[in-house]
């Protein structure tokens, strides 16, 4: 049980609850601003709490992270990231506090976390603070206050039997991580990080889990093979679906109290299907979420979907009423998906699972094409610009799959997809809490020559608007070096040159493979062939950096690397920043992503949107396209008319000049001009024809 109290002298008498002179701060902090303090039930909130307290209030400062806003008349939770005015209602303010087991001073204790929980009626006022969030109250009111049970940060752990079926258990638990059944579950705001995966002799489901296992009346049949558990994950996790083994070729789903029974076909068709099914519900479900003005009405029309009604229905229901939507009046609406991962399916990797249901990725088989080199010189033009002595390295080209990024988590390299490994994804769970909003950069040349981009990429970083300590080191040794990536550093970008043994320094070359261990979350390895050299950094402790393939020119190298400086500060991820960085150079190829592409280095994009410009007669083509791995779901803010867009859409407009130039004046964002990149403001500078 936690202890709680409203002040170190308070007594259990003055407010009936449980109270000690051990309750955490920012618990004591809220109840000493209510009146007329009373226990009461702890069923006043609707969810799991240690004691509760009521009193009155209009105003309360509520200390902790996290916060997020629940309208428990319709069960939709959503992330509080702005100031916000609620209608009338009944609501749930739910913050983390953190706590620490045994007494203070102890020394090394593990962190726990508990959610506190204010609830409320509207009409309200919610302001996020840098230490807190604010409500204000229409009127004095009475408001129940409520803490859960400490928990150790971050997911719960599931250990799964060695088998299909133990792989099946683990999946059915997926959904957990949900924090609504309604369609509301397409917000990214609505989906915790799904319970992490360990493997065993033995299945083993946490209590509290299983006690709040979602029961949705949707069941997936799988046959005995890990193949189909792979692919039918998304899917599962997105349902909240019971996964079970069963002796049967095909894959079935079925819903109780409905007519659904869907058989997929077989591999390789069910990917295909799997994935469009999953991109179906997921869009259908963010179209009835929405509200007017947000919504297309003409849509829903033809889709016959009465967003009230829809949001009325059990899971279950609503799954076949989705399923019995015209395929036509989906298919030309739905946005691109965001990722996919290709994958040889093993019970080993069924641990990187819950990390790509995060970000809901596809799953497709990792077939490839090997390449030729006749094929890779095609594609890169990389024998132009050969200088040196490093061999090139052998290559794949994923086939199959949608979606604007993949990723590929199997033995070979790929073409047009980062590269990642189980290492990357438990090294980015190692760095879910950051311990200071402060950001550590550090820009390293070990090739004077280049010193170009040493000077522009760190006055990018300089000149972003965020909490950075920009560090700049020229000619280090060896050993300087090593201790840079074995430092606490959020990005090392490198400025050099590479060996088949390591980067290149004035002393000889440092292997990363050599390193005691990275500390660097993630890097840019500007120099030549230093692929292998990323691996081995994510093998160390990193999680996700932009490597080369082969030699490239210091002219190529530069122009990737301010680019891809600019578009990392801006808040793209590692595989997106450059995807777009790389289109600055023909031998584009030879640019690649290890470890976790979808990572950025700040926690989300402030303007994700890339505009597409094209010449057209008596003025310009342009379409706003919103991407990012990470924000599946949410809605962003279009440059042109002020009105949002969903995740995945791509937006056209025709413009004058005028007011093409504007709108790139107005706006720090990449731009790709007739296929070539730009930033916003040195676009509309060429374009402008008063200039």
């Amino acid at each position: 049980m936690v202890s709680w109290g409203v002040t170190e002298t308070a007594t259990k008498q003055e407010t009936g609850a449980d109270i000690t002179q051990q309750t955490r701060s920012g618990v004591s902090t809220v109840l000493a601003q209510l009146d007329d303090r009373r226990e009461f039930p702890a069923d006043a909130i609707p969810r799991a709490t240690a004691d509760c307290v009521y009193g009155r209030a209009t105003h309360l400062r509520v200390p902790g992270s996290d916060p997020t806003v629940t309208a428990l008349d319709c069960d939709a939770q959503y992330a509080l990231t702005s100031a916000s005015e609620l209608p009338e209602g009944a609501f749930l303010l739910s913050v983390t506090i953190r706590t620490a087991d045994g007494a203070p001073g102890s020394g090394s204790l593990p962190t726990q976390q508990g959610r506190l929980h204010v609830r409320f009626d509207g009409g309200a006022s919610l302001r996020p603070t840098g230490d807190g969030t604010v409500l204000s109250l229409w009127d004095t009111q009475r408001v129940a206050v409520g803490v859960g049970e400490p928990s150790s940060i971050g997911p719960a752990h599931i250990r799964i039997q060695g088998t299909p079926a133990g792989l099946a258990t683990g999946l059915s638990h997926m959904g957990t991580a949900h924090h609504t059944l309604s369609p509301s579950r397409s917000h990214p705001g609505q989906r915790g990080h799904p319970p992490l995966l360990t493997t065993g002799e033995t299945t083993s489901v946490p209590t509290e889990l299983a006690n709040t296992k979602p029961e949705t009346g949707i069941e997936l049949l799988v046959p005995p093979c890990v193949e189909s558990l792979f692919v039918v994950a998304p899917l599962a996790y997105y349902l909240g679906a019971d996964v079970t083994v069963d002796d049967r070729t095909r894959v079935a789903l079925t819903a109780e109290n409905t007519g659904v029974y869907h058989e997929f076909g077989p591999f390789p068709d069910i990917q295909d299907e799997v994935a469009e099914m999953v991109q179906r519900l997921f869009y259908l479900d963010c179209l009835v979420r929405r509200i007017d003005p947000e919504s297309d009405p003409e849509l829903l029309d033809r889709c016959s979907l009465d967003p009230g009604a829809v949001r009325s229905l059990s899971p279950a229901g609503r799954l076949e009423r989705y399923l019995a939507t015209p395929d036509e009046a989906v298919d030309t609406a739905t946005p691109e998906w965001h990722l996919s991962t290709h994958t040889e399916p093993s019970l080993e990797r069924a641990r990187c699972l819950p990390f790509l249901l995060d970000t809901l990725s596809l799953i497709y088989l990792s077939d490839g094409a090997e390449l030729e080199r006749c094929d890779l010189l095609e594609k890169t033009l990389s024998d132009s610009y050969t200088r040196g002595t490093v061999e090139p390295t052998a290559m794949v080209e994923p086939t199959g799959g949608v979606g604007r990024v993949h990723g590929w988590l199997a033995p070979g390299t790929p073409i047009g997809a980062f590269k990642t490994t189980p290492s990357a994804y438990e090294n980015r769970y190692r760095y879910r809490a950051k311990e200071s909003d402060k950001f550590q950069l550090s820009v390293v040349l070990n090739d004077m020559e280049m010193s170009d981009e040493r000077h522009a990429v760190s006055e990018i970083y300089r000149a972003a608007d965020l909490p950075m300590d920009v560090t700049v080191r020229d000619q280090l040794t060896t050993d300087a070096l090593a201790d840079v990536f074995e430092s606490e550093n959020d990005f090392v970008h490198f400025i050099g040159h590479c060996e088949d043994d390591g980067l290149c320094c004035p002393d000889g070359t440092l292997s990363m493979a050599s390193l005691s261990e990275s500390h660097t979350r993630t890097f840019f390895l500007n120099a030549c062939g230093s692929y292998q050299q990323g691996l081995d950094l994510i093998e160390q402790g990193s999680v996700a950096g932009a490597v080369t393939f082969a030699d490239v020119l210091d002219s190529h190298a530069a122009m990737v690397g301010t680019a891809f400086a600019r578009l990392l500060s801006n808040g793209f991820c590692i595989q997106r920043a450059l995807q777009l960085a790389r289109r600055r150079i023909m031998m584009s190829k030879d640019y690649a992503v290890v470890g976790d592409g979808t990572y950025a280095l700040l926690p989300e994009p402030t303007d994700p949107v890339v505009v597409m410009v094209s010449e057209r007669d008596g003025g310009y083509s342009l379409t706003c396209e919103v991407m990012t791995p990470q924000g599946a779901g949410a809605s962003y803010d279009l440059p042109i008319d002020g009105k949002t867009a969903l995740n995945g859409t791509a937006t056209e407009y025709t413009v004058s000049a005028a007011t093409l130039v504007d709108t790139l004046e107005s706006h720090s964002l990449p731009v790709i001009f007739e296929g070539d990149f730009h930033w916003s403001g040195d676009l509309a500078a060429r374009l402008d024809p008063e200039f």
